[in-house]
């Protein structure tokens, strides 16, 4: 290096104050409800997983339990105060405070996270599960598991902590990826979002400030020079820096479960958008059956928000429209065409048995369900507009078989349906049921996108009395679509 850059470095290190980033963490004392037993197993694992991370420098809470010794007594009182935890922060240039709680039941324990921000106040990430044992192992994995999540939520590789002319230092290098030659974004922060309900940090709006190329690199600290601003701000202290992901000299590929560490997870919900092929028919039995089927196109428009982690809301609209022709029977009408809606809302609850949002996970829900199927009316051959609705139940379960592959099996059933048609051709209905059923996968393409794929089925059924009569309609169809993580 030249003597130049050498009195440059010398004067970056001198001068660097000290700044909670997110990528310092701390490790909390584990609270637990048999007297720390538990708390305090649980603690050696993370600790440990911490410490040889390549994510957080870790920074040992010894010294902050020491100065709060004579609060022993009410130290985890003491540590829910967002002004002591504050202090914790400043003092142990600390970003990421964790905090893990564990309270016993009968059969199992309850783990709760939060990591907190360097205010002691801003949740940048929270979950929490049942698990249905008390090994101190599963427990730490389940929040190994977690950090894991959280660490893609970070939104930048390192922070600028001092800056001279057109070059700053960083504080981070090579155990980021952060070599010699690499090119980087430089941000600044401009806003916090929060999510409406759970007040948790959800998403940072930032402006571009330029970019800059590293000049030199060691394992914990980098310096880098401007390469060309974006606007007239200069960049300061506490600024971004993101590493251009076709920046590669020096970094080393790391397989991830969940993706590359340009990772994102989603922060609101989901939207679906599937196309549909497929095959619809409808039966009759009126004296005799009769039956038309044929091709049908579609396509289903779905969105997910989630209110919590674990409760989220759901509204499903599809259209599928199609000609059709005899299949069986003597038809006074040899064609017909069909054009089938769908409305579906609904509310539910995630269950992790992992307790890891990218590990397997069932979901069960509850709400309503229209379902109708336009036929042209024909009395003689038993066909007309029929619909049926009413409190829709379903269960949808998922899991991982590869780190870009998933499955999922989804049933769902109206409850007792209401039955009407457009004209009067059978009357009050005797009883009615519905279902619907999925099998499919999904690709991961992008860090918020997803390649659907999928077969479903949905029938809907209708018998009378007096004489017995039915009209049955059904639907076969392979989809394929997208979904967007938002």
């Amino acid at each position: 290096m030249k003597a130049k850059q050498i009195l440059i470095w010398f004067l970056l290190a001198m001068s660097l104050p000290s700044f909670g980033s997110m990528r310092r963490c701390m490790l909390l004392p584990i609270k637990d409800s048999v007297g720390g037993a538990l708390g305090f197993k649980v603690f050696t694992e993370v600790e440990a997983y911490l410490k040889d991370s390549d994510w957080c420098y870790y920074t040992s809470n010894s010294e902050i339990l020491n100065i709060l010794s004579n609060y022993k007594r009410n130290l985890d009182t003491i540590l829910q105060n967002p002004k002591v935890l504050k202090i914790i922060s400043e003092k142990t240039n600390t970003g990421s405070l964790i905090r893990v709680e564990l309270i016993n039941q009968i059969r199992g324990v309850d783990v709760n996270i939060k990591v907190l921000g360097e205010n002691g106040e801003d949740v940048f990430f929270k979950e929490q599960t049942r698990l249905t044992v008390d090994d101190p192992k599963v427990i730490a994995q389940t929040i190994k598991n977690w950090l894991s999540v959280y660490e893609k939520q970070i939104p930048y590789d390192g922070l600028i902590i001092g800056v001279l002319g057109n070059q700053f230092s960083i504080d981070v290098g090579t155990n980021r990826s952060l070599f010699e030659g690499n090119e980087l974004f430089i941000l600044r922060p401009t806003r916090k979002r929060r999510h409406p309900l759970l007040k948790e940090i959800i998403d940072w709006e930032s402006e571009k400030l330029g970019t800059a190329k590293i000049i030199h690199s060691t394992e914990n600290q980098s310096q880098a020079s401007v390469l060309q601003y974006d606007t007239t701000k200069k960049i300061r202290n506490k600024d971004w820096v993101v590493l251009k992901k076709d920046s590669k000299i020096g970094m080393v590929e790391q397989k991830k479960f969940v993706g590359e560490d340009d990772y994102k997870f989603g922060k609101l919900g989901e939207l679906s958008l599937m196309f549909n092929v497929g095959k619809g028919s409808a039966t009759s039995d009126i004296t005799t059956t009769k039956k038309v089927g044929g091709t049908i196109l579609g396509v289903d428009l779905s969105g997910t928000l989630w209110v919590t982690r674990k409760y989220w809301a759901g509204l499903d609209i599809s259209r599928l429209v199609g000609s059709l022709s005899q299949e069986e029977g003597t038809l006074t009408n040899n064609s017909n065409s069909m054009s089938n809606s769908i409305f579906r809302i609904k509310g539910g609850y995630k269950y992790l048995p992992m307790g890891f949002f990218y590990g397997p996970q069932i979901d069960a829900y509850v709400g309503y369900g229209s379902y109708t199927y336009s036929l042209d009316t024909s009395v003689n051959d038993g066909f007309t507009e029929v619909s049926f609705s009413g409190i829709l139940f379903g269960a949808k379960g998922s899991i991982p078989i590869q780190k870009v592959l998933r499955a999922h099996i989804e049933l769902s059933f109206l409850f007792n349906p209401a039955y009407t048609e457009e004209a009067t051709v059978y009357g009050e209905d005797d009883s009615a049921r519905n279902y619907t059923l999925e099998i499919g996968g999904q690709y991961l393409y992008a860090p918020n996108m997803t390649f659907d794929f999928a077969y479903g089925v949905n029938s809907s059924k209708a018998s009378f009395t007096g004489p017995v009569r039915s009209i049955t309609v059904k639907q076969s169809t392979l989809k394929l679509g997208t979904t967007f993580t938002f």
